[in-house]
């Protein structure tokens, strides 16, 4: 009331709550915009959903991602009133090299790197990565690094009785993670769902070679046989095909990797991103 503002611009749903309920009864409301980062499609019969993304006080929603976009749509809420304007890109700060990381790790030049970042839930995916990992062959060297903590009890117990897991290296959480992409060969991601992967727009900035599944805005990202390889989710037999062709193919992943660092930007540099966003304020406000 005391501050007037034209644009609220909510991005989480407690503060989109709050905002819509703030501003019940004002003779002059701001417009309200939300942000919706996942792909789980409102439903009309949530009361949660209704004091949020359904409220008729929310004037536009940017979506993170194409696919967040179709969720929303398929809820019930106007396609003219959902943007994509995706997420932003990360920089790291950080002084070490890929030789240092792969010191850290005790892990050779020799060998092929499939690594992940996050916070390892069941949704992530990461026991597919596991599973498919124990059909590539022993001979070569390859290895495993996951980074972040690991809340799957099923990953934690693979990572006890898997075939594989002498070739797995679980570091933790790490604030580095941007830079400890670079002792990365492959960035894999086999996630179940997602809205966009804030770690495979990191592994993009980076530049190296994704492996991904279709969840979600990941396929967006990364064009399969374009920037890198795209499996459909929960395809065990897809993803393992993608780890033995990356891992006798040097060039390719290069390639892949060369191609991906050139896309991601065209979709999710800060400046692109936030013309995306200005865009919406000025619509509403003119």
């Amino acid at each position: 009331i005391e501050f007037r503002p034209d644009v609220i611009h909510a991005f989480i749903p407690d503060s989109l709550a709050w905002c819509c309920l703030a501003t019940i009864g004002l003779k002059s409301p701001p417009k309200i915009v939300s942000y919706r980062g996942i792909t789980r499609i409102p439903n009309r019969w949530d009361p949660a959903d209704w004091i949020t993304y359904l409220s008729p006080q929310v004037a536009m929603h940017a979506c993170e991602s194409r696919a967040v976009r179709d969720a929303m749509v398929q809820g019930g809420i106007p396609a003219e009133r959902c943007e994509v304007t995706y997420n932003c890109m990360w920089e790291s700060q950080s002084t070490k090299s890929r030789s240092d990381w792969r010191d850290a790790w005790g892990i050779s030049e020799e060998e092929v790197v499939f690594g992940t970042v996050g916070t390892i839930r069941p949704v992530k995916g990461v026991d597919l990565l596991i599973q498919a990992a124990e059909g590539l062959p022993r001979s070569l060297p390859w290895r495993i690094v996951l980074i972040g903590p690991i809340q799957d009890e099923r990953v934690l117990e693979l990572l006890k009785t898997s075939s594989v897991r002498d070739r797995i290296l679980a570091v933790g959480e790490s604030p580095e993670a941007v830079s400890a992409m670079q002792g990365f060969d492959v960035f894999v991601m086999p996630s179940r769902s997602e809205g966009l992967c804030r770690a495979l727009i990191e592994a993009g900035t980076v530049g190296i070679c994704p492996i991904v599944s279709d969840a979600g805005g990941m396929k967006e990202l990364v064009r399969h046989g374009v920037d890198g390889w795209v499996f459909s989710k929960e395809d065990i037999a897809r993803l393992q095909q993608a780890m033995r062709e990356s891992l006798g193919n040097p060039a390719l992943r290069e390639h892949y990797a060369v191609s991906v660092a050139k896309h991601v930007p065209t979709l999710c540099a800060a400046e692109r991103v936030a013309d995306r966003m200005l865009k919406i304020y000025s619509r509403l406000t003119n």
